[in-house]
């Protein structure tokens, strides 16, 4: 059991990157499947205490199709764990512009 705890901080130290680093790295993606006007993203643990990162990504379109939505998930999912260098849980959501401006 004590080995089980100590695997786990150590997992947790081993993510070294912040918010800001994922957030600018995921600005730099280009031709992505559809338009992205900004980006979201927090990190921490998660319920089961193992590092993550949520990533909310801001689409112009408020309609877009699931295929094309399933594709920007896994781009985004494979730049995130490219930049912490890990294979880390990657917890992506997706909102439209108009939802965002109706909150302001």
């Amino acid at each position: 059991m004590a080995l089980a705890v100590l695997n786990k901080r150590a997992k947790v130290t081993e993510m070294n990157i912040d918010a800001e680093t994922i957030e600018a790295a995921l600005r730099q993606l280009m031709e992505l499947p559809t338009p992205v006007s900004s980006w979201q993203v927090e990190t921490g643990s998660d319920s089961t205490d193992d590092p993550a990162v949520w990533v909310w990504a801001i689409l112009k379109d408020d309609d877009v199709e699931f295929k094309k939505r399933s594709q920007l998930r896994s781009i985004i999912r494979d730049r995130v764990q490219k930049e912490t260098g890990s294979s880390m849980l990657v917890y992506v959501r997706f909102r439209g512009a108009s939802e965002m401006s109706r909150e302001t």
